[in-house]
């Protein structure tokens, strides 16, 4: 998590990007987070509860029905990252060389909303594996139980 500014300070986490497709058509754009500590995730989840974040049921996930996170919105800047504004406080996340994927990219225009996740932080993990294998079976196992979800404004 990083203020607004140059001057912020890294949380350590991982983050993934990935798309939902909904009905082979509708792709939906998710960013999840995984903070590496505790107290940092006990921090987030103050921080989005009071921005209208909550743990999404199984029923609300396979539908697409997320909490809206009033307040917050997403954008990509010119750095290229992609950065959540939420509670007067920015989580970015940096892809440099390189923008973060034409097909996340897309969604989001079409969407005009990001699904952003936070999940709990996971011992024993590489940074290189994934979060979540399988975004679709997030919903039905006891991973989402763990985590907070919300669909935010992009741009």
């Amino acid at each position: 998590m990083t203020p607004p500014g140059s001057g912020g300070t890294a949380m350590p986490s991982r983050w993934q990007i990935d798309v939902l497709v909904y009905e082979d058509k509708n792709l939906y754009p998710v960013l999840l987070l995984q903070p590496g500590r505790h107290d940092d995730h006990r921090e987030l989840v103050r921080l989005l509860t009071r921005a209208g974040f909550a743990t999404p049921t199984t029923w609300e996930w396979e539908r697409g029905l997320w909490p809206w996170a009033a307040g917050c919105h997403v954008e990509i800047t010119d750095r290229p990252a992609v950065t959540v504004h939420a509670g007067g406080r920015s989580l970015t996340v940096g892809f440099e060389p390189a923008d973060p994927p034409l097909e996340w990219t897309g969604a989001a225009h079409r969407q005009q909303q990001v699904l952003f996740v936070l999940l709990p932080p996971q011992s024993g993990t590489g940074e290189d594996d994934l979060i979540v294998d399988d975004l679709g079976t997030l919903g039905r196992n006891t991973g989402r139980q763990t985590c907070l979800a919300a669909s935010i404004p992009f741009g």
